[in-house]
């Protein structure tokens, strides 16, 4: 009997190819014609319908080469070949796997036979075409969107806070624009009078929790929130102060005939979309279009914001050399203790601090700020004891579980796999007489003790590997923490921080003690 694992995929952003259920039934009634007189077993990963094939990254592929992999399938079908993959790299990496499964891969509408020299090239020309197609579709579609989104048209996604959008007649076609949501305006323009009266992104957070103020959605702003929606260019006015402002920038402008102050921005490119995450992109990346919107926050107020913001950014770059255990000390709740520091009557005063208590307060965590001197010397302390006494770092065993060795294990295999070979041999010259069924069955017995022990060999050498490393991680701790203390008024403050960075795996802080974990 063969195998036969079908593949098939449809993107929801193209109406005008074949179903899933269509592709199916062709490879099926494909498979019936090339393997006619050979029973046939069809397994289906139908479940990747919607899924790009710009990447691997989808189930029913990964369901499928974990089959390859296991020895599941004979052959992989596909009706087309983009179904399966639109990258020559990856396909090619595919198809090495397949190979070495000894798996055959056959395309219904291609039909090439890849164990020939000039069927695999002309897969691999066909894998080439179709990543250009895409690659091709991919910019056209990118073009598409910065030529609408330079006329000031709404290109999708998430709508920025405050904003609806509203489709409206353009010519011969409806196209989406963005307008003022009068009922949730507020929001976005509460978060720049906060700004602009001082309020730091973190205090600003506070607030609004303090004031239950939520998004749109119902959950509390969040840092990262509330910098997108000041930092948005969709509330600032086009007026010729923020047209030198974005050109400044580098950002790509439209003629600044259009700047107005009439209506409202919008800004395309601030953001890329990769394999598995988002990025920001450099404002020199942006396009800056004007809307159909009316204007939120006047151009002067916005640009001050941003200042404002970098005043904050440059405020907390100016890092004090003080806190050993900074980056690396966390709060008995969970959270981050960062550096809190004040400077009083020309005393300067620094603390760990718990960043929940900070932006959340005291019903999220009733931690207190911390002296960094008294935690410092804490840890120092600490660091001291372990130098005067190594066993502290020790691994921890269990005296009542007794671990047989790899030699032992060993020794017993070989005079097991001994006794085999003998009752091996005597079956041979027995095997006529009543004795072969008994020697048959003993040398069954003795072959489950021999996998029984190998599996426990394997475990044992796995045992024995980790134990090295977790010692020759602990001889690492040990001398880190010696040289740490040695030369502790030689090393500068990064070189200590960092120091402590790679030897501490965590240290939590508990009013005012301290657990550490190497």
């Amino acid at each position: 009997m063969i195998t036969i694992g079908i593949y098939p995929r449809k993107s929801v952003y193209r109406d005008n190819s074949d179903s899933v259920q269509v592709q199916v039934r062709l490879c099926q009634d494909y498979a019936h014609i090339i393997y006619k007189d050979q029973e046939i077993e069809f397994r289906v990963y139908d479940q990747d319908e919607g899924f790009s094939g710009k990447n691997t990254n989808r189930p029913s592929f990964q369901e499928l080469m974990k089959d390859v992999k296991a020895g599941r399938l004979d052959v992989v079908m596909v009706y087309k070949l983009d179904r399966i993959s639109r990258n020559v790299q990856e396909f090619s990496a595919m198809y090495e796997i397949f190979q070495q499964h000894d798996v055959s891969f056959v395309s219904v509408k291609e039909s090439f036979d890849t164990t020939t020299p000039m069927g695999r090239t002309v897969m691999y020309i066909l894998a080439a075409f179709a990543q250009l197609e895409r690659e091709n579709t991919s910019e056209r579609v990118t073009d598409n969107m910065q030529a609408l989104g330079a006329s000031g048209k709404w290109t999708g996604g998430k709508l920025p806070s405050g904003m609806v959008s509203e489709r409206r007649q353009a010519g011969d076609k409806e196209h989406s624009y963005l307008l003022v949501d009068k009922s949730t305006i507020w929001r976005p323009k509460l978060l720049y009078r906060l700004i602009l009266d001082g309020y730091p992104i973190t205090r600003i957070e506070r607030y609004c929790r303090d004031h239950g103020i939520t998004s749109q959605t119902g959950k509390f702003l969040n840092t990262s929130q509330i910098y997108n929606i000041i930092t948005n260019p969709v509330y600032c006015q086009n007026s010729m102060e923020a047209y030198y402002y974005f050109k400044d920038l580098g950002c790509a402008l439209p003629d600044p005939a259009l700047f107005d102050g009439t209506r409202g921005l919008i800004g395309y490119g601030k953001t890329k979309t990769g394999k598995s995450s988002q990025k920001k992109c450099d404002t020199a990346s942006w396009s800056i279009a004007v809307g159909v919107h009316e204007p939120v926050i006047p151009a002067c107020e916005w640009i001050a914001a941003q200042k404002r913001l970098g005043l904050n950014k440059m405020f907390r770059a100016q890092k004090h050399e003080v806190g050993l255990l900074k980056g690396v000390l966390k709060c008995r709740c969970g959270a981050r203790m960062d550096i809190r520091t004040y400077m009083q009557k020309g005393r300067r005063f620094s603390y760990y601090s718990c960043t929940d208590m900070s932006r959340k307060g005291k019903q999220y965590c009733d931690s207190k700020n911390v002296r960094i001197e008294t935690i410092d010397c804490c840890f120092v302390k600490q660091l001291s004891e372990i130098k005067l006494n190594p066993d502290i770092l020790k691994l921890k065993k269990d005296p009542n579980i007794h671990v047989q060795g790899s030699d032992d294990l060993r020794s017993s295999i070989r005079k097991l796999q001994s006794s085999i070979d003998n009752l091996t041999s005597a079956l041979s010259q027995a095997m006529e007489t009543a004795a072969a069924g008994y020697i048959i069955r003993q040398i069954s017995e003795l072959d489950q003790k021999k996998q029984k022990l190998e599996s426990e060999l394997r475990a044992v050498l796995l045992r024995e590997a980790e134990t090295r490393t977790a010692e020759e991680l602990e001889k690492q701790t040990y001398d880190n923490i010696c040289y740490l203390l040695d030369n502790f008024d030689d090393i500068d403050y990064s070189g200590k921080n960092e120091l402590v960075r790679k030897t501490v795996k965590s240290c939590v802080l508990d009013g005012e003690s301290l657990r550490i974990t190497f």
